[in-house]
């Protein structure tokens, strides 16, 4: 049985796709470039995918205008970089698309997957330096996420973790350089790919700057009810929300030599929502920021030696407090400090006998980062009772009074089954926090036919997770007749007409892992004719795996015209995720206890000992290091008609050696193993033009298009896999499955084909820019949920109770974008722009559904904003 949408595709965002064919109609005498063309006076640049080396057939380079027309306007530059072919963020097959206020305060970057590596699983940069969280990315306990909570938080979890530790404000982004397959050995610690994010140098020329504002509130946002029913059976209200986000940029000369750039940004958002209506507490007025500090200092030598010193801070908070309790809160919190030294030494030549090498250069590098996520709470006890409790079916009537001074319930049944809980306190602060310190040097030159790059660096890492532990009570047994309890003395979970009978406690403990890291790699590109081979190998060493692996890397490149080049790659990469298993070894998962009453006397026995869970354990001794191996093949073309370029590109990734769950691990005993696989394969067709023109009142014209085809299957999908012992099945086409066999079968965070239109231009010498694009998910089918379920035989678990899914047909969707600048003042000392930034211009909600409980979707969504330069 198939099922069948009948929403229309939007003819608007065909039209757009028509765009495609201008390139046709350009003059067939413009000159093409390969380098990216700098529109007259402006900052505004394309997507560039012609480098001028053909063994980069991976990489791709975003403009500052790219940047601005790709992201959806909310400040976060991660979210310019999902409409490229190989990176995958979203899943339409989403059930739960709704939004909340809790979403709105997540101001933390999108995470993507690229290539089909994992979202943790990539190599994130900031000028050059890594920012990727190696420690507190993932939490097996963090299986929903805060926006998604309404009931008693999970007493382990850890709310908040990123792949990244530094949070980069896309208004301080200069371009982004994008590697999704044929990766130089330069590059370590991804199975999905690299991402570099430039900033802004510190310069001696001038001094300038840049203050920019931007502004967004629920009166700009048009919703929709995305529930299957189209209604809003709960009267939720449509999120009520304003966000903001300053950024200045200051860079000042101190000389000749030497120059200073500083540069602050910060995000805002502020919201409110309903708790239980049992607490008197009422609304929740929670908010949530996302400062990011940077300070540079650059000096040139006479000699031409350059000495840059760098350091980036971010700081965020976000606000959540539970509906379902009266006083759980919890500040989601990260802090990452990351400074940076580099002296660069122009050598020269040597003469090495059969090697002389010539333009030496030697960059050495100093880092220091201390990283911190924590779940910050003010309680670490947590009680559960009930206020009343009405239930027919079970012929209980329960009611007390003793919470009415801040939980206030019912005293009739207002339905056959009717219950209000009064929940109190929290499960206690957690910390992850990690100091990393690096040294590391690097060589290049030229020698032979080409050139070499040699480099090698050295970190040590020390990571640590605490908490504060917690004692729980919960269970709570009413009076429902006979004589009242007489409870312990100082008991604080016994009442006269109440008692908690299940207590669960953690005692406080503090986890460390240091690991040693040592890596070093050789790379050597030399040309032959019409040929060139980028033939290198990267080597590194962890003493928490304590394994030592050497990644092959190789490129050779055909080049037989300008206009023409075929490159084949092949290549490993490996994980250095290892340590967000290791820092989760040892931890407490706590002991349970249980007690009774005398049904005569009504005494409240003494606790019993029930269960110690033990510890968390993932840590298993003889792994191997995850990895991925790679084969691509690419074709890189000039078109002489319309001076543009066509890169053709194909990926096939198989990745062995995966961590995962033993087959005989259970909810208290967990072990690793290399067990884990997954593949990825993709086709993918781009076009890129750049055009600049002194005629009329167009400056230039960017124009990107592509297309691509993909499909992933990974054996499970978390780092850690799935938690306990099997108990979902799924029955679809006629057979069983666990859940995690048919994530396996259906893949993660892949449409099947999209495509992506991108447009800037530049207008009146700079005076206006307009830039406009659009993503297009072509029909596909899924399957689905059906929300039934009945009893099927499972080959290995038996008669087995199964959620039944069926195929559904998606409609193609299209997401159309528009970026405007209009520059409203020209003064002496500056300019003054006024920015508008349109997300899905033509309204289109995608094929993704709303639940009742989140049934508000956002549709067309507007920011204001202005920016003066100078």
């Amino acid at each position: 049985m198939t099922a069948k949408t009948t929403r229309p595709v939007l003819r608007a965002g065909a039209a757009l796709l028509s765009l495609a064919g201008l390139p046709a109609v350009a003059s067939a005498e413009d000159a093409f470039t390969l380098d990216p063309v700098t529109l007259a006076e402006t900052e505004e640049t394309g997507t560039e995918i012609a480098t001028g080396d053909p063994n980069d057939s991976g990489r791709t380079a975003l403009g500052k205008g790219s940047v601005e027309v790709r992201g959806d306007g909310s400040g976060d530059a991660n979210t310019a970089l999902t409409s490229l072919p190989n990176v995958q963020y979203r899943n339409d097959t989403d059930t739960d698309a709704g939004e909340n206020g809790d979403d709105i305060l997540d101001l933390k970057p999108l995470e993507f997957s690229i290539s089909g590596g994992r979202v943790t699983e990539n190599n994130i940069m900031l000028n050059g330096i890594g920012i990727n969280s190696v420690t507190g990315n993932e939490s097996p306990y963090t299986s929903t996420e805060l926006s998604r909570e309404d009931s008693a938080p999970n007493m382990y979890a850890f709310y908040g973790l990123h792949s990244q530790t530094q949070f980069v404000p896309s208004a301080m982004v200069e371009s982004v350089e994008v590697y999704d397959s044929n990766v130089s050995a330069e590059y370590g610690g991804f199975q999905g790919g690299v991402v570099d994010y430039k900033l802004a140098e510190a310069s001696t020329r001038r001094a300038s700057g840049k203050l920019s504002f931007r502004f967004q509130s629920d009166d700009l946002v048009r919703y929709h009810l995305g529930t299957d029913s189209g209604d809003n059976p709960n009267g939720t209200a449509k999120p009520d929300f304003t966000k903001r986000e300053i950024s200045l940029l200051l860079n000042q000369p101190l000389g000749e030599n030497t120059a200073l750039i500083f540069g602050f940004g910060r995000r805002d958002a502020q919201t409110s929502k309903d708790k239980h209506p049992q607490y008197l507490s009422g609304r929740a007025d929670n908010d949530s920021r996302s400062d990011f500090w940077r300070l540079g200092l650059a000096h040139d030598f006479d000699n031409g030696d350059r000495l840059e010193l760098n350091g980036y801070l971010t700081d965020y908070n976000q606000d959540w407090d539970s509906p379902y309790s009266d006083d759980l809160h919890i500040d989601v919190k990260t802090r990452s400090l990351s400074t940076d030294l580099a002296y660069t030494r122009h050598l020269g030549a040597f003469d090495l006998g059969p090697a002389a090498l010539s333009n030496v250069t030697l960059k050495l590098t100093a880092l220091h980062q201390d990283n911190e996520a924590s779940n910050v709470t003010e309680q670490n006890e947590f009680y559960s009772w009930y206020g009343s409790y009405f239930s027919e079916r079970r012929g209980k009537s329960f009611y007390t009074d003793a919470f009415d001074d801040w939980c206030d319930t019912p005293k009739a049944a207002r339905s056959a089954e009717d219950y209000y809980g009064c929940r109190k306190g929290g499960y206690g602060s957690r910390y992850y926090s990690d100091l990393r310190n690096r040294l590391g040097m690097l060589v290049t030159g030229d020698v032979w036919r080409g050139s070499f790059k040699l480099g090698a660096h050295v970190e040590r890492i020390e990571a640590d997770r605490s908490g504060d532990g917690f004692v729980s009570y919960t269970g709570p047994v009413m009076h429902l007749g006979g004589p009242d309890y007489i409870c312990p003395a100082g008991d604080p979970a016994c009442l006269p007409d109440q008692y908690l009978k299940n207590l669960h406690t953690q005692k406080p403990y503090d986890i460390k892992v240091d690991a040693n890291v040592a890596e070093a790699f050789f790379e050597l590109d030399q040309r032959f004719g019409d040929f060139d081979l980028r033939a290198g190998a990267r080597f590194s060493y962890d003493d928490v795996l304590e394994n030592a692996v050497l990644a092959p890397r190789l490129s050779l490149g055909w080049q037989p015209s300008p206009d023409f080049s075929v490159v084949l790659g092949a290549n490993r990469y490996y994980s250095d995720d290892y340590m967000a298993y290791a820092i989760h070894d040892a931890l407490p998962r706590g002991v349970r206890y249980r007690r009774d009453h005398d049904d005569t006397t009504g005494e409240v026995g003494d606790w019993e000992f029930i269960t110690d869970f033990g510890s968390y354990s993932y840590n298993q001794s003889g792994l191997k290091t995850p990895y991925v191996d790679e084969a691509s093949l690419s074709f890189l073309y000039r078109d002489a008609w319309t001076g543009g370029a066509w890169r053709l590109k194909l990926i096939d990734r198989q990745g062995k050696d995966q961590f995962a769950r033993s087959s005989d691990s259970t909810k208290f005993k967990n072990s690793l193993t290399n067990d884990g696989t997954n593949e990825y394969q993709s086709v993918s067709l781009e076009y890129q033009r750049d055009w600049k023109t002194r005629r009329g009142a167009l400056d230039g014209v960017s124009f990107y298009a592509s297309g691509v085809w993909a499909r992933r299957e990974s054996s499970n999908n978390t780092y850690f896999g799935d938690l306990g012992e099997v108990d979902d099945f799924i029955w679809y086409d006629g057979k069983s499955y666990t859940g995690a066999e048919f994530g396996a079968v259906t893949g993660n965070l892949d449409i099947p084909i999209r495509t992506t239109v991108e447009l800037n231009s530049s207008w009146k010498n700079g005076r206006y820019a307009l830039g406009i694009g659009a993503d297009v998910a072509f029909g596909y089918t899924a399957a689905l949920d059906t929300d039934k379920d009945g009893t099927f035989e499972n080959p290995e678990y038996g008669s087995q109770r199964h959620d039944i899914y069926e195929d559904y047909e998606f409609d193609a969707a299209v997401s159309t974008f528009l970026t405007a600048r209009v520059r409203m003042a020209r003064l002496r000392s500056g300019n003054l722009d006024l920015n508008i930034k349109v997300a899905n211009l033509f309204d289109d909600i995608g094929n993704r559904r709303a639940t009742d409980k989140n049934p508000w979707m956002a549709g067309r969504s507007l920011y204001v904003g202005t920016t003066y330069s100078w």
